[in-house]
């Protein structure tokens, strides 16, 4: 946990530090990872530094620190002029210097003794000691309308572990209408205009609101692979560039059998154009030293149970727990200002220097991942005080640490996708089960209209038994009696409370979503 107390103001979060407490916690962990727990941005943590002037750790501290190698913690400097304790951290503004609220609690403070502190913190504000929800809240459809028009979405998302966007959303799914943009800002003027009414549709509802979960916490690599990847980095003696190339890897193999492919078609060829064409040249110095650097690197990394293969267009992988990590070696080019050759000059246009710029081999070699990694270096360029052999340990450290990294990515990844499936699943089952209902409520809509229209024919099939008829009068060879029965038993059929009210929700039980189609 960080150094100080946070404490809710209004509708605000404050976090209040130490400035030594706040330099312990930033050279203790990552920037990210507090900005994570102070559920605040970046650019907010780091305004209250420089106002305090704290020093933070340069780029590349905490992989040098990862890797055991030498770090330096910049000392904390004297307290710069202006800057008042406690440090305050607003996580809806940034930073608030709360100059006012500070020194009147603090000169409370001094006149009520040492204790004071405290019972004016109290007195000020109480302490947030409120969890992000981890569980899912359910609520009607008036209950959520009236909080949306008591706080901003974002403070009221906050309450259920959600943001803002996916509260407007659900509100939006539930028919709940919400304040516009714009519409807390008129409100702290006194001029908001008025609530929009809740619709019927939305009211009586219930919702579940499910919090986001947390992002990953930071992957740790499991004791026997660190105890590898320990190995491979305190491997400076063992593993040695060899001066010549004896016994290749495949893969360098491979490039050394196409190289002589091409020469050999070239020596074949008749053509002098064609020749030139099909010529590769012979190896560079720089190039016959990447395959003996890369031969090595190689062989090293299947010597830790890992495998390097080649695929199309050149590409290299080296496969460590199944997973495959994508890398190239190039050597490092440079641009360079050259003057026009006199064929170039034959042939000028309009606006052309006398100078052509062109990339130009530098002799550096450049050993670069593509493949991403959370939290580990990616790129390796040597110069004339670092050449790439004395990096072959810490980019074989890199390729080890890889495997585990990438199969809990994985993991994660298919764990995501099965919590997103669940959860479109359960918004589509929610989704039916409202059409359910809106259907079963539109057919019990339905029988209420037809009860009333039955109501009227009721009526008149008794104003016609009230009538004087001759039995003896016969109408396609039926009594007038005989057609009074015949209207009756046709009235009893379409009557839907015939079999009572057992009867009238046995029929609302039986649809379903698909009852109607429109």
């Amino acid at each position: 946990m960080l150094a100080g107390y946070s404490i809710r103001v209004g509708l605000a979060m404050e976090h209040r530090f130490t400035r030594q407490g706040l330099y312990d916690q930033v050279w203790s962990k990552p920037i990210s990872h507090i900005v994570a727990e102070l559920e605040t941005t970046t650019s907010a943590l780091r305004k209250l530094l420089r106002h305090a002037d704290i020093p933070t750790p340069p780029g590349g501290y905490w992989i040098r620190r990862e890797f055991g190698k030498p770090t330096e913690q910049i000392p904390l400097p004297p307290n710069p002029p202006g800057c008042v304790e406690p440090l305050v951290l607003d996580t809806e503004h940034g930073v608030r210097r709360k100059r006012t609220d500070t020194r009147r609690d603090w000169s409370a403070a001094r006149e009520a003794g040492p204790k004071a502190p405290i019972a004016a913190h109290e007195a000020s504000a109480q302490i947030d000691t409120k969890p992000r929800p981890t569980k899912p809240s359910t609520l009607t459809g008036e209950e959520l309308y009236s909080s949306v028009w008591a706080k901003p979405m974002s403070r009221l998302a906050e309450e259920y572990g959600i943001s803002g966007n996916g509260l407007a959303k659900i509100c939006d799914r539930a028919d709940i209408p919400y304040p516009p943009r714009g519409y807390w800002a008129k409100h702290a003027v006194g001029k908001a205009p008025s609530q929009t009414p809740l619709p019927k549709s939305g009211s009586a509802q219930s919702i579940t609101i499910r919090p986001t979960p947390l992002p990953r916490p930071i992957i740790g690599l499991p004791p026997e692979v660190q105890q590898q990847v320990d190995k491979a980095r305190a491997s400076d003696p063992t593993l040695v560039v060899p001066e010549r190339l004896l016994k290749p890897h495949a893969v360098i193999a491979s490039w050394l059998a196409k190289h002589e492919e091409k020469k050999r078609r070239a020596r074949n060829e008749r053509d002098p154009w064609m020749r030139n064409l099909y010529d590769p040249g012979d190896f560079s110095k720089t190039d016959r030293r990447k395959h003996r650097i890369m031969d090595a690197l190689f062989k090293a990394i299947e010597r830790q149970g890992g495998k390097v293969t080649q695929g199309e267009r050149g590409a290299l992988f080296a496969e460590v727990l199944g997973e495959n990590v994508e890398f190239q070696v190039r050597e490092k080019q440079r641009q360079e200002r050259r003057s026009l050759t006199a064929s170039e000059r034959q042939w000028p246009f309009p606006g052309q220097n006398d100078w052509k710029q062109e990339l130009v081999p530098t002799g550096f070699l450049v050993v670069e991942i593509r493949t991403y990694l959370d939290g580990l270096p990616r790129q390796w360029i040597e110069n004339e005080k670092k050449p790439m052999e004395a990096m072959l340990p810490r980019i074989l450290a890199t390729f080890l640490a890889a495997g585990p990294l990438l199969v809990q990515e994985r993991i994660e990844r298919e764990a995501a996708k099965q919590l997103r499936i669940q959860a479109e699943q359960r918004r589509e089952a929610e989704r039916r089960e409202r059409k359910r209902d809106a259907n079963r409520w539109r057919h019990f809509s339905q029988m209420a209209d037809s009860w009333q229209k039955l109501g009227a024919i009721r009526a008149f099939i008794e104003m016609l038994k009230s009538m004087k008829a001759d039995p003896s009068i016969h109408i396609d060879g039926r009594s007038i009696g005989d057609w009074i029965a015949w209207a009756e038993d046709w009235l009893h059929r379409a009557d839907p409370t015939a079999n009572g009210s057992e009867g009238v929700f046995k029929q609302i039980a039986e649809i379903n979503d698909w009852t109607y189609r429109d």
